[in-house]
């Protein structure tokens, strides 16, 4: 699965501001937006650094800055495998990806990796922990590997707010694989399918996982599933819980790319399993481009996501005014103390809004 390609350079940006200074390696190297954009096309991992910054911002100026550098790399060629990986808390998201990296590393002398880890967030500190990269030591020192962990802001789904624009910047920059790890919280971390070309689902022997193969949730959206911890004691147990998860996913319609879901026993912490794990992978890459599933899923993606937004802009516009603000607070109110209910509160405002 060799998706080696040049890096198809776009025109910079004409009279691009500077950069805000927090994103000190730019600052550093006085870069200004056009220049970060060369910079990030060239595959400079400390220019990606600042520009996943930059679109992480929520402030105003941050915001048209980040727009100027998306709208300059829409015309790069996208050629990277995006695959994204789920799981409960504890399954080994990390520890997989680590040996997975590893093995690819060790498979191609010129493979570039990028790990786009989402962390959750506290709900009353806001704050995230962001340490992905030093469970991954062993791959972490490599210059072909570029690990980013994010916080998940409270959002649903496993993924942050700007992870679909993170995928972008590292595709821009030219990465073969871009594997996009999830907070680990359940079945609504579904959304992850959204901005990528695969879903890993990692799943552990005996937990009962193989259940849920049945139920209209993560496991029926994942396209390969991984059974992890295989080892030691668990070892006869996954036996047994790889023939339920087969058994159930026969009741799992995949009719929109005709992908029967496959089921891999491995072992991340052993690096057991790993060239097994390549192979469903490399076939799936395979099926969805014969078929051109591939191409179709991005453009549903592109399409999800636009509407996504649309909501959010929406939103963040009319919490500026100040006439709606009031409005909403005080039907806030109604609902706090249960004179209204929040379904019938919410589309008061949306009536008022659009009389």
């Amino acid at each position: 699965m060799s998706k080696k390609s040049a890096l198809h350079i776009a025109k910079g940006v004409e009279e691009a501001p500077f950069i805000n200074p927090k994103w000190k390696g730019a600052k550093r190297r006085g870069l200004n937006i056009s220049e970060l954009t060369q910079k990030v096309k060239e595959g400079d991992t400390a220019a990606l650094s600042s520009a996943i910054t930059l679109i992480e911002s929520t402030s105003e100026k941050d915001e048209s800055d980040s727009r100027v550098l998306l709208n300059a790399l829409l015309p790069v060629k996208k050629s990277a495998f995006v695959v994204g990986v789920s799981g409960v808390p504890g399954v080994g998201k990390s520890t997989f990806l680590e040996s997975y990296c590893s093995f690819l590393l060790d498979r191609d002398s010129e493979t570039r990796l990028a790990i786009l880890a989402v962390d959750p967030s506290s709900e009353l500190s806001k704050g995230s922990i962001l340490g992905d990269k030093t469970r991954m030591e062993s791959i972490g020192k490599s210059d072909r590997v570029f690990i980013r962990p994010s916080a998940s802001g409270g959002k649903l789904g496993g993924v942050a707010r700007s992870t679909y624009e993170a995928v972008a910047l590292c595709e821009a920059a030219g990465f073969d694989f871009i594997f996009v790890e999830t907070v680990g919280v359940g079945q609504s971390e579904t959304v992850v399918s959204k901005l990528t070309d695969c879903f890993l689902f990692l799943a552990m022997p005996g937990t009962g996982d193989e259940l849920q193969g049945i139920k209209k949730g993560i496991m029926e959206m994942a396209d390969i599933i991984a059974l992890n911890k295989c080892d030691g004691p668990r070892a006869e147990q996954s036996n047994h819980s790889a023939l339920e998860l087969r058994n159930a996913l026969q009741l799992v319609s995949r009719q929109q790319n005709n992908w029967q879901t496959p089921v891999v026993q491995i072992s991340a912490l052993a690096s057991k399993g790993m060239e097994a794990v390549w192979t469903e992978l490399d076939k799936y890459y395979r099926h969805s481009m014969l078929n051109g599933w591939f191409e179709n899923n991005r453009q549903k993606q592109r399409a999800y996501w636009f509407k996504e937004n649309v909501g959010a802009l929406l939103f963040t516009s009319l919490t500026k005014n100040q006439d709606w603000k009031k409005q909403q607070e005080e039907l806030l109110e109604k609902v706090a103390q249960g004179i209204l209910s929040p379904f019938e509160a919410s589309r008061m405002l949306v009536e008022k809004l659009l009389a």
